[in-house]
């Protein structure tokens, strides 16, 4: 009997560790310019909550650009959204103590740091010629790029998680998402592990009116931060716990 009662609790618990996560509605915040859209919802599975802000929108109005932050010229992520036209933003990719950049990163057709052979650094954020990719980072090619951002770990591909992620650290995340046909977004959590991340973003419907395809991981944890602005006044304002050293921006075309 008691061994029977420890396979049934056994059973409900593995259920609960691998149970869907659930959607709550889709809140908007505001249109920004660029067709994009800020929004917010939650996501649920048992009594874990993540908190989800995002900015979606379609590459035909608007388009991503890499901001440098270099130490000795550095600003906020709204001063520097500002600065740049842009509608919203986040932190963007990994830098050392010293704040040089990991993995390549391109911004304005300019090269701030090379291309990186690392494991961690499995995607590349493309733009070229108005077109944006989300490609695999084995090789960024030989041409020059006008935006260039080396991230990872890869999150969603093909509209599948990644089985491989960690499933213990939890911490904010940001991520890059696309539904592969010409709609894009940034995102926020709240506290996930990067399985749970995966998970939650391969859900139907993640982004609303579109699914995730691939998504990309940035440099989530305390660098975490998302901003968005309609009419001027912000609708998102998430700061990250310390200085990064490049921003993610959208602008409108």
């Amino acid at each position: 009997m008691i061994r029977r009662m420890i396979f049934v609790l056994g059973l409900a618990l593995a259920g609960q560790l691998h149970a869907a996560w659930t959607l709550g509605p889709i809140r908007e915040l505001g249109s920004l310019g660029g067709s994009a859209t800020a929004w917010e919802r939650e996501a649920t599975q048992g009594d874990r909550r993540v908190r989800i802000s995002g900015v979606t929108f379609s590459d035909r109005q608007a388009t991503f650009q890499v901001i440098d932050n270099p130490p000795d010229a550095r600003v906020s992520l709204s001063e520097a959204l500002k600065k740049a036209g842009a509608v919203a933003g986040i932190n963007a990719s990994y830098f050392h103590p010293d704040f040089t950049p990991l993995g390549l990163t391109v911004s304005q057709g300019k090269t701030i740091h090379a291309y990186e052979k690392a494991k961690l650094l499995s995607g590349l954020l493309l733009v070229q010629k108005g077109r944006i990719e989300l490609i695999r980072a084995s090789s960024p090619g030989s041409a020059s790029h006008e935006q260039a951002l080396q991230a990872g770990p890869w999150l969603v591909e093909k509209g599948t998680p990644i089985a491989t992620l960690n499933a213990e650290k939890l911490a904010r995340r940001s991520v890059i998402i696309t539904d592969g046909k010409g709609h894009w977004g940034i995102v926020a959590l709240s506290s996930a592990s990067l399985t749970e991340t995966a998970a939650i973003l391969a859900q139907p419907g993640f982004a609303g009116s579109w699914s995730v395809r691939d998504s990309l991981n940035l440099d989530g944890g305390s660098s975490t931060a998302l901003t968005a602005f309609a009419n001027g006044q912000s609708v998102i304002s998430i700061p990250s716990f310390g200085p990064v050293r490049n921003y993610l921006a959208i602008v409108p075309r």
